[in-house]
């Protein structure tokens, strides 16, 4: 069985040092953690966790948490983050728990027990919600997050996030360019998520830059009201989602209303089973799998005291 040190002696290193590189101590470069870590792979060490576990009272364990949302278990997205997040843990031997509930109060005693019986110290979220009681939980608990999303305007906390308002602006533009489009409308819901203000931003931009007039709609799941915006738009010609499963109910409702007439609609996260569009469907891919890595990276790899502190990572977009 190999041991710290042995790979001290190849490497030329005191145990003290391989030790703490193995254990991401931020007083050792980056550039010795990584050393440390790559000859340690190669001579297939493996940690004693269950020891390591017990010296530091923390788990090599990092919990993720969902939004409250009837959608979560069957979204194509949240499989894509996850994805990226599991395949960075296992390069780590770190493992994955999941928070999921019905209801907020479910959702913060699954992440209670995990801090307080499993000692689980690093989270990811996989949203980010103004005055979140999760998020504020964890900020008086002595654990380390990040969130899926920017925080909210007057908020602090490490986020993997896109350009929203660039990716707004590309995906209005892809339906004014390449489909000519002479009114494509916003569609928002209700809850005002940083994300969404960024998009619609981009949206906006995009319109007074072609000269045209914007139209946002904000959802309040009533096919009633949904159903009059569309009667009392009939110049729509492009529909621009906050997300996939809002473009593909306007644009339902859109057909249903006028069977003979197209649209063209753009939704965003590429989370939609192929059947279930046809060629006037449009999605903005904004990597998830990548998402999740960058989650894990900035969650664990603590920066050494002369390198940069990173609060946050950008994922570029592509569009579908």
């Amino acid at each position: 069985m190999v041991t710290i040190r042995d790979i001290a002696r190849r490497l030329g290193l005191s145990v003290s040092t391989v030790s703490r590189a193995l254990n991401d101590n931020k007083r050792i470069s980056l550039k010795t953690r990584r050393s440390v870590k790559k000859t340690a792979d190669l001579m297939g060490y493996q940690p004693n966790y269950n020891a390591k576990n017990l010296t530091n009272r923390e788990a090599n364990t990092v919990g993720v948490v969902f939004p409250v949302n009837n959608r979560v278990v069957d979204n194509i997205f949240y499989v894509g983050i996850l994805r990226g997040i599991n395949a960075q843990l296992n390069s780590r031997n770190y493992v994955l728990s999941i928070a999921i509930g019905d209801s907020t109060e479910q959702v913060i005693e699954n992440v209670k027990s995990m801090i307080t019986r499993a000692q689980i110290k690093h989270f990811i979220l996989l949203y980010s919600h103004q005055n979140d009681p999760v998020i504020e939980m964890l900020q008086k608990e002595n654990v380390d997050f990040v969130t899926i999303g920017k925080p909210a305007a007057g908020q602090d906390w490490l986020y993997v996030d896109n350009d929203n308002v660039q990716a707004g602006f590309d995906g209005t533009n892809y339906l004014i360019d390449h489909y000519q489009c002479q009114n494509p409308i916003f569609v928002q819901t209700h809850n005002g998520w940083p994300y969404e203000i960024d998009r619609r931003k981009g949206y906006l931009a995009a319109m007074k830059q072609a000269g045209k007039s914007p139209v946002v709609l904000s959802t309040q799941e009533n096919d009633e009201l949904e159903d009059q915006f569309i009667r009392d738009n009939p110049q729509m010609d492009g529909i621009v989602a906050i997300d996939d499963y809002s473009g593909l109910q306007m644009y339902h409702r859109f057909k249903m209303i006028n069977p003979n007439k197209n649209v063209e609609v753009l939704g965003y996260n590429n989370s939609l089973p192929s059947e279930l569009t046809d060629q006037h469907f449009h999605s903005v891919d904004i990597h998830p799998d990548e998402m999740g890595q960058s989650a894990v990276k900035l969650l664990l790899d603590k920066p050494a005291e002369d390198e940069q502190v990173i609060d946050h990572i950008i994922v570029g977009h592509e569009i579908l």
